[in-house]
């Protein structure tokens, strides 16, 4: 008996050591596989063992049974079982998450990505953080409504009346030139440099698409080197003293304000859904407005200052609302810089199967061949005013009347796309352009017809961009790296009619087919330039009537 006390004091005392120094925990939640920190759990029933020195050590040993004395719950092969996973403070409530915005970060329905492997679960070009979470959905923008959507359509539409009104207006110029600065005899290089800038405007969404899907992060920098090299060709036409001055720097450099530009139609996308229809329509609209005003600033400025106050301060006046523009201009959803710890962008991966969609195959067919008669009675109009003897309206008003009304038609036709499908509107919209064209051009050889069809083609046919954002929204399906790049095929496309129309309609207007015929058609060489006109938009429309619903 006292040699099992003595035993007793000495275990209590060892075990107090331990407890004081303080034992290592054992790896991976495993109990300590020291017989003797099993002793006891703590220190009561310590003290209970010293007052009853008569206890048995199988008793004390929570670890050891009476049957098997040597047995260690440590060592024992059973799993240790697994607690359920609940959520947090919704022990009995499911988690509700609601249905992402497409071009929102959301929560990936996946596996999450190995390092070094791109969270992409949209597909797109907007990178999202491996922990993004419910609470991320909410603290963005709201879309369709709300200040910072509508300061981005109200500075969107200033950037493209500021932009595109200029090569909409170019004539004021090219006229400017031929008759006063350089002559009749640089007449072709000085159309070549009027040409090429709406050309090159068009077509660089061929080269700068891409682009942009392919490096988001550095967008606001293409940007703003737009807009440097743009204002750049501005200032230094002020100077030019040679035709091919102007070449370059209102026919190559001025065109740069294409990347400028490009992203403000394609984010468009980003904070506007339900309205999109409404919203680009509007933005399309300050190409109208643009149009409308340009004309008449640069005549005035022209006959009260000259020629290189006039382009020093429209240089000016241009890099400071445009640069104005662009703060308003921002990204709904921000750009993740990394991912998780790994430190590296992640280049987007657009889906390219709807290159072999039947959306994308209709689309670009129509955009093809409409775009070679679009831009014909904006071109002619004028001249055909004056062939027939018609002073009032003036030419230039009836070039700004249909830029003018454009503004009201891109509206009409934007807020008609959100609730009408493409394969109808765009078909319907094109008959009555083809109609106004055949009819009231074909036989306007009196001001009140010229005046109609210029307000029927205006909020008609200068108004079938209005149905883009449907058309793309339908061959993106909701993959946010798909719209830049169909917009910039769209506006290359019909940056073919921009080029072409120029060739294509001085050959037609040396053919004389129609003598006798009435109206224009007899009266003048212009009959088969309209019918080719009236032909291409209706032709190009037919097929929209397959193109598929969204």
């Amino acid at each position: 008996m006292e040699s099992e006390a003595t035993t007793t004091a000495y275990e209590l005392d060892r075990i107090r050591r331990r407890s004081s120094a303080g034992a290592a925990p054992a790896p991976f939640g495993l109990t300590a596989m020291t017989p003797v920190d099993n002793a006891v759990e703590d220190d009561d029933e310590v003290l209970e063992a010293s007052i009853e020195p008569a206890m048995t050590r199988a008793s004390r040993r929570s670890s050891r049974s009476a049957d098997s004395p040597l047995a260690f719950k440590s060592l024992a092969l059973t799993p240790m079982p697994v607690a359920p996973i609940t959520p947090p403070d919704t022990p009995s409530k499911g988690i509700s998450i609601p249905t992402p915005d497409p071009f929102a970060p959301g929560l990936a329905h996946s596996l999450p990505p190995t390092p070094g492997e791109a969270p992409d679960p949209f597909g797109s070009d907007t990178e999202h953080d491996a922990g993004a979470t419910e609470e991320t959905i909410v603290a963005l923008p709201p879309v369709d409504r709300g200040a910072q959507a509508w300061s981005f359509l109200i500075a969107a539409t200033c950037i493209e009346a500021v932009i595109w009104g200029l090569p909409y207006s170019v004539g004021v110029f090219h006229e400017y030139w031929v008759s006063t600065l350089f002559g009749p005899e640089a007449t072709s290089t000085l159309t070549l440099a009027s040409t090429l800038q709406t050309g090159l405007l068009f077509f660089s969404g061929a080269l700068l698409g891409p682009l942009f899907a392919a490096f988001p992060w550095y967008e606001r920098q293409i940007q703003l080197a737009g807009l440097a090299l743009s204002t750049s060709g501005l200032i230094a036409s002020a100077y030019a003293t040679k035709p091919w001055h102007l070449l370059l720097t209102m026919g190559v450099m001025y065109p740069c304000s294409a990347a400028t530009y490009l992203p403000c139609a394609t984010n468009i996308f980003e904070w506007f859904v339900a309205k999109r229809g409404l919203a680009t329509g509007i933005m399309y609209g300050g190409t109208g407005a643009g149009g409308t005003i340009y004309p008449f600033v640069v005549t005035a400025l022209l006959h009260r200052f000259g020629y290189r106050a006039t382009m020093l301060s429209i240089a000016v006046s241009y890099c400071i609302l445009v640069a104005a523009g662009l703060f308003f201009t921002k990204r709904r959803v921000p750009l993740v810089r990394r991912v998780g710890a790994i430190k590296k962008r992640v280049r987007p991966k657009p889906d390219w199967v709807f290159v072999r969609t039947r959306a994308w195959c209709i689309g670009t067919t129509f955009m093809t061949l409409s775009s070679l008669g679009n831009f014909i009675p904006l071109l002619w109009t004028p001249s055909y005013a004056r062939q027939v003897g018609i002073k009032t309206p003036s030419p230039a008003a009836l070039v700004a009347m249909m830029n003018g009304v454009s503004v009201i038609g891109n509206l009409v036709s934007g807020s008609i796309s959100d609730y009408v499908q493409p394969r109808y509107s765009v078909f319907a919209y094109s008959v009555v352009a083809a109609a106004a064209c055949a009819g009231l051009w074909g036989f306007g050889t009196s001001a009140g017809a010229l005046t109609g069809f210029v307000i029927v083609w205006g909020l008609t046919g200068q108004c079938l961009c209005g149905f883009w954002a449907r058309m793309i929204s339908t061959i993106a399906r909701d993959d946010p790296a798909v719209p830049q790049i169909a917009f910039s095929a769209f506006i290359s496309l019909k940056g073919i009619g921009a080029f072409t129309s120029g060739p294509i309609s001085t050959a037609l207007l040396k053919i004389d087919g129609f003598r006798g015929a009435g109206g224009a058609y007899g009266d003048t060489n212009f009959g088969v330039l309209i019918i080719f006109t009236a032909a291409m938009t209706l032709i190009g429309a037919i097929p929209m009537l397959a193109f598929p619903t969204s």
